[in-house]
């Protein structure tokens, strides 16, 4: 059995410590890789609602009027809003500036993965992992959305793996830096404080080492040696956590009001079966992935290789936790357990790296390292399908607001008006097509935007015929396809603009239809 156990002694954990400068040679070439895959296709596709939404807080509202949007909703995003409009006061608003900070997050994770891996176990367990990681659809998926899951799960790795080097040396300036990051995760997205558990069990896990080492009789340690360490280790994290969580405590009083956003969220049977192929990006990635890990928890077990524990806690513990609290809180939504994807593929990539670095006795470095690329590529390949279908324009399951948008700019006429219709309540269909729209229609039934109400919705004005006003022609943007495309509006406004318009044109998009109105 020493296949599974065996490993080069230039890849251990202690010789990789005792060579910090190159470090970034194992680490650079992994996450540029994973920034190379995630930026395919990002600047072409267009956004979607989420980031839609993104742009709205980013750049189309003032800082007051931002205030009191987070005052009244979406008050877990705030850090990443402000972040955001501090971004995009630099780099603009076209996709891919929105969306850079997304694929440097996935860059930065994939790094901070393989630095874990080296740290847990070996240099080719890291690069495993990192290379893994880049190869999951769902990483680009995200790595290519305006949202904070990306820069979630980068900060999630981070602060574990700033958690493990504080706790080689427990000093306060350590502690300090993993308190940042660790705030910084929690304001970023609350159900990530689930990390704390397993970092709870390394903290143990590392007290008791520490017990372990000090006992009398040990060569090179003494009775006592090892307690100001441990007891710096234990009070230094307790200190740490209680502080981020006085810090914490209004962001989750303002956002225990504002439920109503997650309300859309089940957990039936449905929502179950789709959770897997949501959070890796595909089924077949989702099932490989799984199955890979599993072993590798029974490899690493056998082999006495490393800190399985945790990272069991950090893969499983936070969808499972968000199912059962179902009933007070709904959180069962898959890219909310996102930055879970560190402790899947550290777990997979020891199931393959571990045996292959067993073969040190019968294969040289380069055959070890092409048999190792192999393994990885056929891991990788299960998630070919997934790739293609993250990277469709629109995303898949939305509508194709740019063709609407491109139709509306190419026929636009100056007086022309713009309404909306058959679309969801909690659809902003609104800041949707200000961004795509070059023209400028007037809102013909607009009363009070969402700027002014500190919402991401508007409300329509009530007298109908005084709004519309001398108008001579209207496209209607719509979410329902009708023979008659003014059936999906409301009764009174349909009755109105059959009396005082015709239809001029009908088109069927993508999940949305445009008609042009002109006046009789």
């Amino acid at each position: 059995m020493t296949v599974l156990v065996a490993a080069d002694t230039a890849d251990s954990p202690k010789d990789a410590a005792h060579r910090p400068a190159r470090w970034w040679m194992v680490v650079l070439p992994v996450a540029a890789l994973t920034a190379g895959i995630t930026a395919v296709g990002a600047a072409g596709r267009q956004l979607w609602y989420d980031e839609y939404a993104t742009w709205y807080a980013s750049t189309d509202l003032t800082w007051a009027q931002f205030t009191r949007l987070m005052e009244n909703i979406d008050a877990v995003h705030a850090l990443y809003y402000v972040l955001m409009r501090l971004w995009t006061t630099v780099a603009g608003d076209s996709p891919l500036a929105l969306r850079a900070p997304s694929i440097a997050g996935m860059a930065v994770a994939a790094a901070a993965i393989t630095l874990l891996g080296r740290r847990l176990f070996d240099t080719t367990v890291g690069v495993t992992a990192g290379l893994l990681f880049a190869a999951l659809p769902s990483v680009s998926r995200y790595g290519q959305e305006a949202r904070s899951y990306a820069l979630v799960t980068a900060v999630a790795a981070l602060t574990t793996l700033t958690l493990l080097w504080t706790l080689q040396r427990p000093t306060w300036r350590r502690f300090l830096g993993y308190g940042v990051c660790l705030a910084v995760l929690v304001y970023l997205h609350g159900v990530a404080a689930l990390l704390l558990v397993p970092h709870a069990v390394w903290v143990v896990t590392s007290v008791r080492r520490g017990q372990a080492e000090s006992r009398p009789g040990q060569a090179g340690t003494g009775p006592g040696q090892g307690e100001p360490r441990r007891r710096r280790a234990l009070w230094g994290w307790l200190v740490t956590v209680a502080a981020v969580a006085a810090t914490v405590v209004p962001l989750g009083y303002r956002a225990s009001g504002q439920s109503a956003q997650v309300a859309w969220v089940d957990r039936d049977a449905e929502a179950v079966a789709r959770y897997p192929e949501a959070l890796f990006g595909s089924t077949t990635t989702a099932w490989v992935t799984v199955s890979v890990a599993a072993l590798g928890v029974v490899v690493a077990w056998y082999a006495r290789r490393g800190p399985i524990f945790p990272l069991v806690l950090w893969a499983l513990l936070p969808p499972l936790f968000c199912y059962a609290v179902y009933p007070w809180v709904r959180l069962f939504v898959p890219k909310y357990a996102l930055f879970t994807l560190p402790a899947w593929v550290l777990l997979a990539a020891i199931a393959v790296a571990v045996p292959v670095t067993g073969l040190r006795r019968w294969l040289p470095p380069a055959d070890r390292a092409v048999v190792l690329g192999l393994a990885v590529l056929l891991l990788a390949a299960a998630g070919i399908r997934g790739h293609r279908v993250v990277r469709l324009d629109p995303v898949y399951g939305e509508a194709d607001f740019r063709a609407a948008a491109d139709l509306i700019d190419r026929g636009y006429q100056p007086g022309d008006g713009i309404a909306y219709g058959g679309f969801s309540p909690g659809r902003a269909i609104r800041i949707v097509m200000r961004y795509e729209l070059r023209a400028e229609p007037r809102d013909v039934f607009l009363a009070t935007p969402g700027a002014e109400l500190g919402t991401f919705g508007s409300t329509d004005c009530t007298d109908l015929a005084g709004c519309l006003g001398d108008t001579r022609r209207i496209w209607l943007v719509l979410g329902a396809a009708r023979q008659d495309p003014l059936e999906v509006l409301p009764q009174e406004r349909a009755e109105l603009l059959r009396e005082r318009f015709t239809v001029d044109g009908y088109w069927r998009l993508k999940r949305v239809n445009v008609a042009l109105l002109s006046a009789r």
